[in-house]
Parts: C-alpha cells; sequence; structure tokens
C-alpha cells in the first residue's frame, strides 16, 4: 500500500514538472544582441529568470561575429571561424562596417584592403556592396540577418522556448541610412525590433540600474571610452532624477541618463592593431623563410598569419614577449619567430594621437573639461592594451580610470533591461534613456517672398544634441497651391572632421512629395468664409533615431456665413427679449406672492379673534359634526371615487404650468470658426540610400527559410545516418559469442542479423553518398530493429523478471536501477498480503468481527494461489535458456500483484468504515419480559441473518466498484513498467 502511494506521488511531480515546462513555453521572453564587428553578445530576460548572459552551443559567453557559405552550406560562430581560416574567400566577417555603403565609399575601399580575398561586387540599381557565392549573390542586409538569425536560435536554445522581441546596440555615429538597414535584416531575420539602442548608452543604463539610489538632482558625469574591433568611441552620460511627468497624482522623480558628449573614430580598433602584428609577421617571414611564392598571395597563410597575430597581441597585454608559431605556414614550412611588447608599442605609434582624439571631441561636444568628468571607465578588449591605457593617462590629469563595467558584457546586459522596459510581459523600475541627435536634420522648401517670387528656405526640425524620443514636429508650408516637393536634409556638419565626413556619405536624406492639394482646396479651401491656414506636415524621430513623416494634412479655417450670423443675431434678440417678458413676469408673481401672504396673515388674526368670542358655540357644532361624520363613515367607505379623483385633475395642469415654467432658456450658440484638416497623400524616397523593397524583402526572407529547411533535412539524415551506422558496428560486436546480448539471441536470429549486418556495412561504404535520401537509413535501420526486437525483449523480461522474482522468493533486494521504485512496490505487495491476512484472522474472534469467513478465505486462497503460480513458474524459468521465449513476463506479474493489492485495499476499506453494533440495555419495565424474548430466538435468528444477507449483499456491491475501479487503474498503467 505504501509504495503504491510512492509512486503514485513520483508521478504526479513528473506531471507538475511538465505543467511548469509548458507554462515556461508559452510564456513571453526578451533578448538584447550586442552586435560587434568581431564578436556577438547576447543577453535573455524571461518571466522568473533575471537577466542574464546567453551561452552559445559551446558554453561560451561570446560568439565570434563571422559567417561562412561554402557550397550552399551556411556556417555560424566558432565552426565558421576555423573553416574561414581555410577558406578565407567564403568567410564574411567586418560587415557590419558595410552597411547602406555604396561604390567608391571610404568604408568600402577599408574592407578591400582588409579582405582582399573576399571577392565583392555592386548592385546595378542600389549600387550597393553584394557578395558572389554559388552561384547566388548576396546582399549585406541578408548576410547580417543571417547572423540576427543565428543568434536567435542560439537564444531559443538556452531559453528553451521562441523569442522574437529583440533590441539591438549600434554605434551611436550610424546615420539614418545605416540604421534603417540594420531595421530591414532585424525584419528578414524574423526579429520584433523594439529598439536600436546606441552602446555608450547600453552601458551607461546597465552601470546606472544597480546604482540608482546614489542618482541625485544634481548631474553627474561619467565618460566611458570604448574600443572594439573596428571602431573608438567615448561617451559622456549624464545622470540625474528628473520629475515624473506621466505621474499625475504623486510627485516623483525617476533617474534619467542622457548623452551629452561623443568622440568617435569609425576605422580605429583593435583590429587595426592585429593588422600591424600581422604585417610585422610577414616581414619576419620574408626575412626568415626561403619560399618560391611570396605568403602574400596565399590566402589561407595569410589567414592563419592573422589568427597567429591576434593571439600574440592579447599575449602580449599580459606578457613583455612572446613567440609566434605556425605549423605548415607557407609552402609546408613552420614558422616561430620571438615578439616583444616594445615591438608592438613600435607599431602602433603613430596611432596615439587617433587614442586620444575620441575623449577630446566627446569634451568639446559637452562643452566641459576632464576634471568636470566624475568618472572615467574602460570599455572594449582593445583598451586592455597597457600602451593604450599609459596614452590615456595622459589626457586624464591624473584622474583614475575605473574598470568597474564588464568590458564584454556590460553593453548586453544594459540593452536587456531596456528590451525588458519595453516589452509588454514585464515591468520594471522606470530608468529612462535620452539619447543625442548626433546628425542635425532639416527640411529644405521653397516660400514665397513680397514680391511673390520662390527662394530656397530651410528649416531645422531636429538639432544637433537634442534628445530623442520626443515630441513630433509639425512644419507647416503656405506657399503651395498645387502638389508638392520637399527634401530631408543633414544639417550644418561642423562638428565632424573632414575624415568623419567622407565617412558619412551623402547629407542628402529623402525626398517627400505631398499629393492631393488641389482637390482639398478647390472643394474645402475655394469658399468666401474658408481661410487657407497652409499644409501642416508631422514629423517623427522613433526609438531607434530614425526620422520619418506621419501624415500631411491640409488646414482651412472655415468662417461663419452671413446667413448663419444673422440667424445667430435673430435667435439672440428673441432669446433676451424672452428672457425680459419671464423676469417681469417672475417679479409680477413674486409680488403677487408677497400681497397674499399679507392678507393670509390678516385673515387668520381676524378668525383668531371671533374664535375667542364664539368660543363655546364652537366647541358644540364641532361635536355635532364628529357625530355626523362617525354616522356617515361607512356609507363613505362605500362611495365612488368620482369625486376624490377630481382634485388630481385639477392639480396636473397646474403642477405641468410650473414645470413649464421652470423650463430654462437656452442661449443660442454662437458660430465660431471651424478648423478642417484633409488627410493628403505624403510618399518618402530615400536619396541617400535605396532600401529593400517589398519584393527584396520577400526574396531574401525566402533565403533563409531554403537555408533553413536544408539545414533541417540535412540535421534530419545525419542523425538517421549516425544511428543506422551505429547500429550496425554495435550488432557487428553484439552477436559475437561471449557478449551478453548474443546470450538472447537464436542461432537463426544470429544468422539473419549477421548477413544484415554485412550487407548494410557494404552498402555503406560503397553506395551512401550525400544524395542518398534519409529515408533509405530510416528504413534498413528498421530492419535491424525488427531482427533484434524478440531478443531485446527477452533482455528485458529477465532484467526486470529476475529482480521481481528475488523478492518474491524471500532472498535480499537489491533494486534494479531502471526499476526502483516499481521493484519496491511488489516486494511490499506481497508481504503486507500475509501479514495482513494474520491480522485479519484475529479480528474474526469476537462475536461482532469485522470480516467474514468467506472473505478471509478468499484472500487466503489468493495468497496461496499466486505461491503455488510463482513456485511453478519459477521453476520453469530456471531451466530456460536467455534465448528461449520467457514463461513469464513482467505483465502477469503485475496482474497478480494488482490482484493481492485489489483484495487487500478491499478489506482494508471495510475495517475503516466498520462500526460495531451498539448495546441496547433493556427498561425495568421490560426485564420482566427478558426471559420470554430469550426464548424466541428462532424469529430473531431470521432477522439477524437477513440482516448478514443484506450486508454481505452492500458487501459485494461495493467489492464490485473496487474492481471496476481497480479494471480502471490497470488500463491507465503501463505493465512495461513493472
Amino acid at each position: 500500500m505504501i509504495a503504491w502511494s510512492s509512486f503514485h506521488r513520483l508521478l504526479l511531480g513528473l506531471a507538475a514538472c511538465a505543467c511548469l515546462f509548458a507554462y515556461a513555453d508559452g510564456a513571453l521572453a526578451a533578448m538584447s544582441i550586442d552586435l560587434g564587428s568581431e564578436f556577438i553578445k547576447i543577453a535573455i530576460v524571461k518571466p522568473g529568470v533575471p537577466m542574464e548572459i546567453v551561452l552559445n552551443k559551446e558554453s561560451r559567453r561570446k560568439t565570434p561575429n563571422i559567417l561562412v557559405i561554402r557550397n550552399n552550406e551556411r556556417f555560424f560562430a566558432e565552426a565558421a571561424a576555423a573553416i574561414a581560416t581555410k577558406y578565407p574567400e567564403a568567410g564574411y566577417q567586418h560587415i557590419l562596417s558595410l552597411l547602406a555603403k555604396q561604390n567608391g565609399d571610404p568604408n568600402v575601399e577599408l574592407f578591400k584592403k582588409r579582405f582582399p580575398f573576399v571577392p565583392l561586387g555592386f548592385d546595378e540599381v542600389r549600387n550597393t556592396v553584394v557578395f558572389p557565392s554559388d552561384n547566388v549573390t548576396y546582399n549585406v542586409e541578408t548576410l547580417l540577418a543571417m547572423v540576427l538569425w543565428s543568434a536567435r536560435q542560439t537564444t531559443e536554445a538556452f531559453a528553451m522556448q521562441r523569442v522574437k522581441d529583440c533590441v539591438i546596440t549600434v554605434p551611436i555615429y550610424f546615420n539614418q541610412a545605416e540604421r534603417r538597414a540594420l531595421v530591414n535584416a532585424a525584419d528578414i531575420a524574423g526579429l520584433n525590433l523594439l529598439q536600436l539602442l546606441n552602446d555608450g548608452s547600453a552601458a551607461a543604463l546597465n552601470y546606472g540600474v544597480f546604482r540608482r539610489k546614489q542618482i541625485t538632482d544634481k548631474p553627474q558625469t561619467m565618460m566611458i571610452y570604448d574600443m572594439g574591433a573596428t571602431k573608438t568611441t567615448a561617451t559622456i552620460v549624464e545622470y540625474v532624477l528628473e520629475p515624473d511627468k506621466s505621474s499625475k497624482v504623486s510627485k516623483t522623480s525617476n533617474p534619467v541618463v542622457k548623452t551629452i558628449g561623443v568622440g568617435y573614430d569609425r576605422t580605429l580598433g583593435g583590429y587595426e592593431i592585429t593588422l600591424r602584428m600581422r604585417d610585422h609577421l610577414v616581414k619576419v617571414v620574408r626575412e626568415t623563410m626561403k619560399t618560391s611564392t611570396d605568403i602574400t598571395a596565399n590566402a589561407r597563410s595569410m589567414a592563419k598569419l592573422l589568427k597567429e597575430a591576434d593571439r600574440v597581441k592579447q599575449v602580449l597585454s599580459a606578457n613583455k614577449y612572446h613567440f609566434a608559431q605556425v605549423e605548415s605556414l607557407h609552402e609546408e614550412q613552420n614558422f616561430r619567430a620571438k615578439v616583444t611588447r616594445e615591438e608592438l608599442e613600435e607599431m602602433i605609434a603613430d596611432l596615439e594621437p587617433r587614442f586620444i582624439q575620441p575623449i577630446k571631441d566627446a569634451l568639446a561636444m559637452a562643452g566641459k573639461t576632464i576634471d568636470e568628468i566624475d568618472q572615467f571607465v574602460l570599455m572594449g578588449g582593445g583598451t586592455r592594451i597597457p600602451k593604450i591605457q599609459e596614452v590615456l593617462k595622459t589626457v586624464l590629469n591624473g584622474k583614475e580610470i575605473g574598470h568597474f563595467l564588464n568590458t564584454d558584457e556590460a553593453i548586453a546586459l544594459g540593452a536587456v533591461y531596456q528590451a525588458a522596459d519595453l516589452s509588454k510581459s514585464f515591468k520594471v523600475l522606470p530608468f529612462a534613456v535620452k539619447e543625442m541627435v548626433l546628425y542635425p536634420i532639416q527640411v529644405a522648401f521653397k516660400s514665397k517672398t513680397e514680391d511673390g517670387s520662390l527662394k530656397d528656405v530651410s528649416r531645422q526640425i531636429y538639432g544637433h544634441k537634442t534628445f530623442y524620443p520626443t515630441n513630433k514636429k509639425i512644419v507647416t508650408f503656405q506657399s503651395y497651391s498645387d502638389d508638392f516637393e520637399v527634401d530631408l536634409r543633414y544639417g550644418a556638419l561642423e562638428h565632424l572632421n573632414e575624415e568623419q565626413k567622407k565617412q558619412f556619405g551623402s547629407t542628402e536624406l529623402a525626398r517627400v512629395s505631398v499629393t492631393g492639394l488641389a482637390p482639398a482646396i478647390e472643394n474645402n479651401g475655394s469658399c468666401a468664409e474658408c481661410e487657407i491656414k497652409g499644409v501642416k506636415t508631422t514629423f517623427s524621430v522613433d526609438l531607434s533615431g530614425i526620422v520619418s513623416v506621419i501624415k500631411t494634412d491640409f488646414v482651412v479655417d472655415k468662417k461663419p456665413t452671413p446667413e448663419e450670423l444673422s440667424a445667430y443675431e435673430e435667435a439672440l434678440k428673441e432669446y433676451e427679449e424672452a428672457k425680459r417678458i419671464r423676469k417681469e413676469k417672475e417679479e409680477a408673481e413674486q409680488k403677487l406672492k408677497e400681497e397674499k401672504e399679507v392678507e393670509e396673515r390678516k385673515r387668520k388674526a381676524e378668525e383668531e379673534a371671533k374664535k375667542n368670542e364664539t368660543g363655546g358655540e364652537e366647541a358644540e357644532k364641532s361635536e355635532e359634526e364628529e357625530n355626523s361624520k362617525s354616522e356617515n363613515k361607512t356609507e363613505d367607505s362605500h362611495s365612488t371615487t368620482t369625486e376624490t379623483s377630481e382634485p388630481p385633475s385639477t392639480e396636473q395642469p397646474k403642477e405641468d404650468k410650473k414645470l413649464e415654467k421652470e423650463k430654462p432658456l437656452k442661449a443660442p450658440v454662437e458660430p465660431k470658426i471651424v478648423t478642417l484638416k484633409i488627410r493628403l497623400n505624403t510618399t518618402m524616397t530615400f536619396k541617400d540610400f535605396l532600401d529593400l523593397n517589398e519584393e527584396q524583402m520577400t526574396e531574401a526572407k525566402k533565403i533563409l527559410s531554403d537555408f533553413h529547411n536544408t539545414e533541417q533535412q540535412k540535421h534530419k539524415r545525419e542523425e538517421a545516418m549516425n544511428a543506422l551506422e551505429g547500429l550496425v558496428y554495435d550488432l557487428a560486436v553484439k552477436i559475437e559469442d561471449g557478449e551478453e546480448f548474443a546470450e538472447y539471441l537464436t542461432k537463426d536470429d544470429k544468422e539473419k542479423i549477421a548477413e544484415e549486418v554485412k550487407r548494410l556495412r557494404t552498402w555503406m561504404e560503397d553506395d551512401v553518398s550525400v544524395d542518398t535520401p534519409t529515408e533509405d537509413f530510416i528504413s534498413n535501420k528498421a530492419i535491424l530493429d525488427n531482427l533484434t526486437a524478440a531478443a531485446h525483449n527477452r533482455k528485458k523480461e529477465r532484467l526486470v523478471r529476475g529482480s521481481a522474482f528475488t523478492h518474491f522468493s524471500g532472498a535480499s533486494f537489491v533494486p534494479f536501477q531502471l526499476y526502483p521504485k516499481m521493484v519496491e512496490a511488489m516486494k511490499n505487495i506481497f508481504n503486507d498480503s500475509q501479514s495482513f491476512h494474520k491480522f485479519a484472522l484475529n479480528l474474526t474472534t469476537s462475536d461482532d468481527p469485522v470480516f467474514t469467513e468467506v472473505e478471509l478465505e478468499v484472500l487466503s486462497k489468493l495468497i496461496n494461489t499466486t505461491t503455488e503460480w510463482w513456485e511453478e513458474r519459477s521453476a520453469a524459468y530456471e531451466k530456460q535458456e536467455k534465448y528461449e521465449e520467457p514463461v513469464v513476463t513482467a505483465e502477469e506479474v503485475a496482474t497478480k500483484i494488482r490482484e493481492l493489492d485489489r483484495e487487500v485495499k478491499y478489506l482494508l476499506n471495510k475495517m475503516k468504515n466498520f462500526k460495531p453494533k451498539k448495546k441496547v440495555e433493556p427498561k425495568e419495565g421490560e426485564k420482566a419480559n427478558a426471559t420470554t424474548d430469550k426464548n424466541t430466538t428462532t424469529e430473531g435468528d431470521d432477522e439477524t441473518n437477513t440482516e448478514g444477507a443484506e450486508k454481505r449483499e452492500d458487501t459485494t456491491t461495493n467489492e464490485t466498484k473496487s474492481k471496476k475501479k481497480t479494471e480502471k487503474e490497470e488500463k491507465e498503467h503501463d505493465p512495461s513498467e513493472l
């Protein structure tokens, strides 16, 4: 009994865990991606789990940002990095710098210089970079979407649920074209992009959320110096408490982080230092190795040397010297050379001014000195080089360099906090992030002058160093009477140096076309009372810093017509006249009312005086009137209601008149100017960079979908092939004599399996190719499974049965590891049934027994038959060979256990519900008849027997119900588990 209860509790516990897993799978989650040029860091937040970094399948906290496409197969992360060393032309890395870049852009030329072996071209229509591979051309957005898709797959595997909501971090210097291209890439990858968050703001947010108590009304500043693989930025942020404008009840203040100054270098980073180390090693190779061809002409050799240069650079950050060594570097020759830290510092000596320039630019933009900065902290892998920290100290004026931010993870963790704030699934403490508009945006249009001519006008809508998200901006155009166009462009960029302006690209942003203005004017603005206020266009900057046109309205103020004004004046006169008449009437009524009150008081005074004079006569008259009323009381009670109904009929008109009198006069509404807004058609055509159109987006999504389907089919094929191959080689060993599994096989089984194994080994070695369908592996494995199924069943029955039989025979209990709970149950059921039978026999000796002799006889017989059954089957089992079909199965053992359990449960329930008969004491008056009652025992015996029969019938009914319940339990439990 106890064992069965424990087993049931185990099943319930497993079911509860399954329910919790189902809930977690259905819950929403959000992720963040720190999209670096060299590495990607991913963070996730989901219900019940705090913010944490996602581990990839290699259990690493950062993943290489590299993609390889070769032979129509994709490889990501570590696998791609390994393949890219062998096939550099198939590896795509640092593609983030090519977003929205066109032919002739300095960033494209730099990419060609750094990756000379990667073939690239340009789109004929968009003039953007494309990569040819296996007769297919991929644009930058599609390749980047594959990287984001891989990041999502990694996150979902880590979280064990679907994830779509995402915040992606970008450098603050990304312009409108680069941000739009990244948004399209996220869309292709199937992500629900919540925001493009600047990486400096993300790091600052990560610092602030854990120190919100230290933030006060007094602004605190911090500079974050971040040197990544391909860029360097210096961001000055300000922490301050600001009133919560959304709270109308309580005056609370919440922390805010603002970006107030930025300096950057788009091409300076750790990768530039790695390239210089590689070039140094190339020089050493040329001096020390004799080769027939130059090493720079060999893509694989250069890739190996680049990988070694990066490793040596990292080691020299902590050591004064190190040896660079590569096996079979070029023309089967090994390479080994000593490199010192001094040599590395000489390589980057000319970069020292560029290291500190972002700091100077950020301070100039913020209008502060370095002494006014409260904290200075380093970020990025490049800042680990001692020489860089030494150079930075020269401009810090003794200010301490902080290392309190996690260099690799702070950006991802800050971004995932923002993702939780923007997602509908979470509620976090408010911490506002105000991004800075780095590039001002203005609108250019034509405006009429006093002489009627048109001149070019530019109006700034988002100025430099303003913050977003912000309110929408409305620009009014009053010089147009037909369809027109206005241009969006970047404003003055004086805060950028010449190199930054070259890398910036086109300053023309977009052309906004407005149509439908002429019909709107004709239908709504041609009347005499219409005053045209112009065309109002609403602009907005979203959370990602992207400018868009919300709407364009033609606005007209319609004045009241002369007829409306005349009607209003007439109505106003009537209202004033009615108001005057009512006032006079009310005054007359008030005067009449006062006169009536005076007369009433006078009348009452006269009546009182007369009453005092004729008091006796009035008393006699009152008695006579009372007698008269009492005599006519019955007669009045049966009278009709005609007379009594008259007063309401006379009073009702008075009430109506009173209501009519009290009804207030309604003053006429003065006609006012009505503002009409007629929506116009607005289209925005980008001039800086052509976004992917709808057809191109669909095609890109199809490319990702086809890759995914192909990879799934490949994965299934590999699983099927590995399963078959493993089974073939496993059986080749197991069917040999002396192996445990061979003992369960008949001679015929061994011959058939050996023949099939031989056939399949030959087939896999000679006939299997990459074109072999998955179904062939599955069908061949099914043949082997069918041949070995009987042997596996015999082995399973012997292992399970052996443990179970041991307990029946009374031997020591050694639970089989796969069935510990079930084996324990079998032991307890058998022992408890015998103990219970002995106990039940002692309850049948009293005058009022709990059990009947028949019930105990049934239990005893069941125990005996089970014992006899076991002894007979056990003897036969001992004589059997392992390859013979077992004479008894685990299912039969389970059936016997259930029978014992059912019978014991029935008796236990009866004992639980048993109520002893109460002994009735005879009264004194009945004691005289006691002898007579004792002599009439025949009739009493009949009644007793009748009661016993009824009780037995009830017991039988309960037993039937119990058996039905047990049958149901048998169906619900799998006998094989026993």
